[in-house]
């Protein structure tokens, strides 16, 4: 699949590297394939690409990393389309905005990902998270992938 984007250029993919996200993204509803792919420039930072549109990219975080007493509250309904089972990898990810220097991230309303299944959902937390936190700025030392942060807090 040949995927052209405004932001890494031309990615040529499988259908088996993207996720299926069965209700969409909060706003997106319509664009339900996505592809994740690494920042070239940050490990702390990945990048949700849609597969059906090119100009549409997710600046996404671990927030484990960032916020280590994180925690997402959602009901069983709500992990229901990740068809999760008990050796299940589920990643969790949260959104970025803003320029560098004043970056935020959306703790209310993350992204789930179940990585044996390839399938993936937002949700709202049933607790009171920012919708807007602030991400503290660490030094490039302290940074922990994406990867490993989302492994860790599995």
């Amino acid at each position: 699949m040949r995927i052209d984007t405004q932001r890494f250029g031309t990615l040529e993919l499988n259908p088996d590297q993207l996720f299926l996200f069965p209700q969409g993204l909060i706003g997106m509803e319509s664009l339900r394939q996505w592809a994740l792919l690494p920042d070239p420039d940050n490990s702390a930072v990945a990048w949700l690409q849609s597969a059906s549109r090119g100009d549409r990219a997710l600046g996404l975080i671990s927030p484990r990393a960032f916020f280590k007493d994180y925690r997402v509250h959602v009901t069983r309904r709500d992990l229901s389309c990740l068809h999760m089972q008990a050796d299940a990898e589920l990643y969790i990810l949260t959104t970025v905005a803003g320029h560098v220097g004043r970056l935020t991230t959306n703790l209310r309303s993350p992204l789930l990902l179940n990585l044996n299944r390839r399938l993936g959902c937002q949700v709202i937390t049933g607790d009171e998270q920012p919708i807007q936190q602030a991400l503290p700025m660490a030094p490039a030392s302290q940074q922990v992938s994406v990867a490993e942060a989302a492994r860790q807090a599995a």
